[in-house]
């Protein structure tokens, strides 16, 4: 009985859960130096996460910010080489309602299974949220 409810708590609990944080360090930066968030280095850090899938990273949530009638919410992708922020465009409010209404504060910053792909809008690239592991609000 006691397998059964551990498996079920385990089940529930994401990936990394009970892992300590990945560490930001600099040496797998991707661009040279300036805003990582200027369209230029969103590009250049679009190029390194165009052949990754999202199990290859850990996501750390930062901020949301608007910008031209559209939500990002900017999200540090680290794994063991890179540490870099994305501006992530969120249409899906499903998960982060919650989030956005405090700007995150009172949730954990770690992202747990986050989601994403790089789509074409109007000609601009964006990298935009699909989905992540439930909060609980």
């Amino acid at each position: 009985m006691v397998a059964i409810i551990l498996l079920g708590a385990y089940t529930y609990f994401p990936e990394h859960y009970f892992t300590a944080a990945v560490e930001c360090s600099e040496t797998g930066m991707v661009i040279e130096s300036g805003d990582p968030l200027t369209t230029e280095n969103q590009q250049i850090l679009m190029e390194k996460i165009r052949t990754q899938s999202s199990e290859d990273f850990r996501y750390y949530f930062k901020t949301f910010v608007e910008e031209g009638g559209a939500t990002y919410m900017i999200t540090n992708f680290r794994n063991d080489s890179f540490c870099f922020d994305i501006k992530m465009l969120v249409d899906k409010w499903n998960r982060l309602g919650g989030m956005l209404r405090t700007n995150g504060k009172g949730y954990p910053d770690e992202l747990y299974n986050l989601k994403w792909e790089i789509v074409n809008i109007d000609g601009k690239e964006e990298v935009a949220y699909l989905d992540m592991h439930k909060i609980i609000d």
